[in-house]
């Protein structure tokens, strides 16, 4: 039998390998949750006079999720060479969900 290899394809020896990076899907998930934490938390504060703790720290998330999620999903999207700036950039990508879902998290338990 005759072996057949296939050509090199042009450019993937430059492209870094698909484990060190981010899910689209993840990133997709966690944009969308934006505008729902938004809401969910801008409704909160009628609640204030009830839960005043859980509402404190709700707010806190409220901030954070449409604020430093936002630069979360584009440092986890940014291309970096730096084996320690891929390492952070994973951790921006895992961390980004986090503010909204506690947000909606906290919203639906007031």
């Amino acid at each position: 039998m005759h072996e057949i290899s296939s050509p090199p394809s042009a450019g993937r020896d430059d492209e870094t390998p698909a484990a060190g990076k981010v899910s689209t899907w993840a990133t997709v998930a966690t944009v969308a949750l934006i505008p729902v934490a938004f809401t969910f938390g801008a409704l909160a504060g009628m609640a204030e006079q009830v839960h005043p703790r859980t509402v404190a720290v709700l707010i806190i998330c409220w901030w954070a999720s449409w604020t430093v999620t936002p630069l979360l999903v584009v440092a986890s999207r940014l291309p970096v060479r730096h084996p320690a700036l891929a390492m952070a950039r994973r951790w921006a990508g895992w961390l980004a969900p986090l503010p909204p879902t506690v947000t909606i998290l906290l919203s639906l338990g007031l």
